[in-house]
């Protein structure tokens, strides 16, 4: 295993060598030349709403990003050597996303500002095998553009002609380098941010055609028919549809005729985008994703026909969504192909008006360690889960198939999840079956979840979890067979279930992009049996709305 890891290190330090030499030669450095632009042809709008606490702990040189802090002690240009190439911070600083909060501070901002974009331009500006890797360049070119005027306002001509060069320079190197990325979703975003820098920058037309062409076989690979991502993620979807509107804002701007699949695919996706708005104006947490910026969100869907009628089916990404007055529920039932894919298939968001009950634990990629291998398990779902290694590998065979079924009346709004649990014909496998009812009043969600002659393993050891949002107190009641929640919103919901082994179990929230929250969440899990029953496991469920009683009231009820 050591010599492996060195095989690896000594690999990698090679290409790294080779690239750089590469990219220092005399003969690439002359295709990144070209016009230097004098000015910015559009200036976009960033939506996302910035962090005043995080510009301000830059004014003072320190800064923490997911699990990772560093202080250079007031010397700003130092930031640079101090961080981690491959760590979230390095990334960070070099998507230069701290403009924008830097921008919130008004005056005070520009400073810092220009000292860690001359600082950045003194060690990386000729060329840099970490720094100049397309997705970062993409990343730095979009924040540069939407953010030029802290960088540029007030400068003398030399300044300018330096940031500008310098930013004509990336795209064009991104124009050589884009169709080279090896991900997908970095694939689609570098060709957003090659045809958003190509269209802003003076001089750079033919690396703007160049987007525009990647742009559109990227989109026709990767936007499946009902306009979500093939990632399944509703940050990326966020992403993108953003991306997508300040392409055709800076087309616009030029007087160029947008492409009609860019104007089609731009809608569909922010259709899409919409279904997984929670009540509280954020996204429900799926796949990898993050609550987000309520404020971004809202302006990702400035853009729908406000005659469409919302849909509650993803039919092709895999979701479903039932509303009925303040709740709202939306399940995963889809299955991802990825090598590195969430287990998340029969998972669901529950919320009620603003406040969220019921969520999935969140991504994991921002931090170190396990917790990106970790939170893509089904145990870190709202969904069945095996304890043991052997549970779990039933579970998470890959070859099941999913089908569902959906029905409504006046009454409610049904929903059925039926998963094949591993290779072979539908009549013979294992099977986890889930339903859900919502009635019509928004007051009472009633689940079911059937094992269908479960492997062994599974039947001795699976688990259902609900994970609640760090926002929720919840308390075992006194008749030790029902639990109490009380929301922020003041709303006192009880959780029944007819499964005789019911607790409450400590557990993490990742969901709103930083160090995981503490949080809760309710585990049933099956009796110590001899074997299962012979018409397979039935487990019930419901979560019912307290009439009259104010979360608080049921919070303190449930701790006496």
């Amino acid at each position: 295993m050591a010599a492996a890891k060195r095989s690896g290190s000594v690999a990698q330090e090679f290409v790294s060598r080779m690239q750089r030499a590469w990219g220092e030669s005399p003969f690439y450095q002359a295709q990144l030349k070209g016009p230097a632009p004098d000015r910015l042809h559009f200036h976009p709008v960033d939506p996302r709403t910035p962090e005043r606490a995080l510009g301000e702990a830059l004014l003072k040189g320190r800064i923490s990003i997911a699990a990772e802090s560093i202080d250079c002690e007031g010397e700003l240009d130092r930031l640079w050597d101090l961080a981690s190439a491959d760590g979230e911070l390095f990334r960070f600083l070099q998507e230069f996303a701290w403009l924008r909060h830097l921008e919130a501070l008004g005056e005070a901002g520009i400073a810092p500002a220009r000292v860690l974009t001359k600082a950045w331009l003194d060690r990386f500006d000729k060329w840099s095998p970490d720094a100049w890797t397309p997705a970062l360049a993409g990343e730095r070119l979009i924040h540069l553009c939407c953010h030029s005027a802290i960088v540029l306002k007030g400068s003398d001509a030399l300044w300018r002609s330096r940031v500008l060069t310098s930013m004509a320079r990336q795209t064009r190197h991104l124009g050589r380098a884009g169709h080279r990325v090896s991900g997908a979703y970095e694939r689609l975003t570098t060709a957003l941010a090659l045809s958003l820098a190509g269209l802003c920058l003076p001089g750079c037309e033919e690396p703007a055609e160049r987007g525009l062409e990647l742009l559109r076989r990227e989109l026709r690979l990767q936007i499946r028919p009902d306009g979500g991502h093939l990632s399944r993620n509703p940050s990326r979807q966020l992403a993108i549809v953003i991306r997508l509107q300040l392409v055709l804002k800076a087309l616009e701007a030029r007087r160029m005729s947008a492409p009609g699949f860019l104007k089609h695919i731009a809608m569909r996706a922010a259709a899409n985008l919409q279904f997984f708005r929670s009540g509280d104006g954020r996204l429900a947490v799926f796949n990898g994703g993050y609550e987000d910026d309520g404020r971004c969100v809202l302006a990702a869907l400035q853009s729908l026909d406000p005659n469409a009628a919302p849909t509650g089916f993803a039919r092709h990404t895999g979701f479903q969504r039932l509303e009925a007055a303040r709740a709202l529920l939306i399940a995963d039932m889809g299955v991802s192909s990825s090598a590195r894919r969430f287990e998340s298939v029969g998972s669901f968001h529950f919320s009620s008006g603003r406040s969220r009950i019921v969520v999935n634990c969140g991504a994991g990629g921002h931090l170190a360690g396990e917790w990106e291998r970790v939170l893509r398990q089904a145990a870190a779902h709202s969904t069945l889960s095996g304890e043991t290694s052997a549970a779990a590998a039933a579970l998470s065979a890959v070859g099941g198939a999913v089908a569902h079924r959906r029905a409504e009346d006046i009454r409610g709004q049904l929903l059925e999840i039926d998963r094949t649990i591993g290779p072979g014909e539908r009549a013979a496998a294992p099977r986890h079956v889930r339903r859900f009812y919502v009635t019509a009043g928004g007051d009472n969600l009633r689940g079911e979840d059937r094992l269908v002659a479960p492997p062994p393993p599974l039947a001795a050891a699976w688990r259902i979890r609900f994970h609640l949002h760090p926002t929720v107190r919840a308390s075992m009641a006194r008749d030790g067979r029902s639990i109490i929640l009380a929301l922020p919103n003041r709303e006192g919901w009880r959780f029944r279930t007819n499964c005789k082994v019911l607790r409450l179990e400590k557990s993490v929230y990742c969901g709103e992009g930083g160090l995981p929250v503490a949080t809760e969440q309710i585990v049933l899990a099956p009796q110590d049996l001899a074997g299962p029953p012979p018409d397979g496991i039935v487990v019930k469920w419901a979560f019912r709305r307290l009439d009259g009683v104010s979360g608080t009231d049921c919070g303190r009820g449930g701790r006496q």
